[in-house]
């Protein structure tokens, strides 16, 4: 039976999908982007025409107005076709921007402002004739569908819309030529609005496909998700050797502050705290070690070697090993309990408690 840990049954990750996008793989779709170039372009052209056509009959009534009059110089030339190109090329060219922009726009919109340069790069596999006739069949298959569809849809399309223009077509003949190029324009004018918003839909289904492949191709198995978890948090062994490591550090740390203890603090047998207080340097006191179990009686080992004084008050040893940790001061609470042990040990050692 198959391990399921190799089945990618899984959502990709969010770092899986960060990965990929930096790669230059993410959802994209060139239809949708088409579709919208197209609405532009028939929204654009609806409104420019009218002003278009005016224009067009002036530039060339003052080249035939000019020409009436005689032979058009050379130097006159350039003059007439800047007058002409003001009103015919640069309405063009404002279109095309427009186009250019909503074009870029919607491919930053699909791809959440995502671009990359990865896919300009050049790739040895695509050099590979087999590689390329066996994607084929899949990709020439889904495009073949895809057209006789849309062809379909077009169809029907314009068949409802001869039935519904019938009449008027007919009449055409019959019309005086403003009319007949104003109903021919409001006619073209609605197809392409139709095939735009088939268009528009072809596209968002293209882009609902391209979801889908997107994120079936990146789809994880549980192994890689539990690695990928591994990577960010770090291995358990690794992580808990570290922890080993560093507790072992403090504690050394901590034992080189025994010697330079004051007194040290004990339960007979379970507890040990360490504890150091200079009258000229020192607010209050301070914990610089403690222990319980093997490492307390460490700690009063070391204390013993070093003529550490040893202190035994049961109370007082559990209630610091719970209350204070090491390089902490002792809190008010304390203080009194605190003073009279260290006045104890200053008169053993015949010493005075100055502060």
């Amino acid at each position: 039976m198959a391990s399921s840990g190799g089945n990618k049954t899984e959502k990709a990750t969010p770092q899986r999908l960060r990965k990929a996008r930096e790669e230059g793989d993410f959802v994209s779709s060139r239809a949708l982007p088409g579709a919208i170039q197209f609405a532009v372009f028939v929204a654009l052209i609806g409104s420019t025409v009218s002003g278009w056509g005016p224009q067009m009959r002036i530039a060339f009534s003052t080249v035939l107005t000019r020409a009436m009059k005689g032979e058009i110089s050379v130097e006159e030339w350039p003059t007439l076709l800047a007058r002409m190109s003001s009103g015919m090329v640069l309405p063009l060219l404002q279109i095309l921007a427009i186009i250019w922009v909503a074009s870029v726009g919607s491919h930053l919109a699909i791809t959440r402002m995502a671009f990359s340069t990865t896919r300009l790069a050049p790739k040895l596999d695509r050099l590979n004739p087999m590689a390329r006739l066996r994607e084929l069949p899949a990709q020439n298959g889904m495009a073949v569908l895809q057209a006789a569809c849309l062809l379909a849809v077009m169809a029907i399309v314009l068949k409802s819309f001869f039935d519904a223009q019938a009449a008027d077509l007919l009449r055409l003949p019959f019309e005086s030529v403003p009319a007949a190029s104003r109903q021919v324009a409001e006619a073209v004018q609605s197809i392409l609005w139709k095939a735009a918003g088939v268009f528009v839909v072809f596209g968002a289904v293209d882009l609902f496909q391209q979801q889908r492949r997107y994120q079936a191709r990146l789809r994880m198995s549980k192994e890689e998700i539990k690695e990928e978890n591994k990577r960010n948090d770090g291995d358990p062994q690794i992580k808990a050797r570290i922890r080993r490591l560093r507790r072992d550090l403090l504690r050394r740390q901590m034992m080189r502050e025994v010697p330079k203890a004051t007194a040290v603090i004990v339960n007979p047998t379970h507890f040990a705290v360490a504890i150091r207080y200079d009258s000229d340097s020192m607010v209050c006191p301070v914990v610089v070690a403690k222990g319980k179990n093997w490492l307390a009686l460490r700690i009063r080992q070391l204390a013993v070697e070093n003529e550490v004084p040893v202190i035994e008050n049961a109370p007082l040893a559990r209630a610091l090993y719970d209350a204070i940790e090491v390089g902490r001061a002792i809190s008010p609470e304390f203080y009194r309990a605190i003073a009279e042990i260290l006045a104890y040990v200053y008169r053993m050692m015949g010493r005075n408690l100055q502060r």
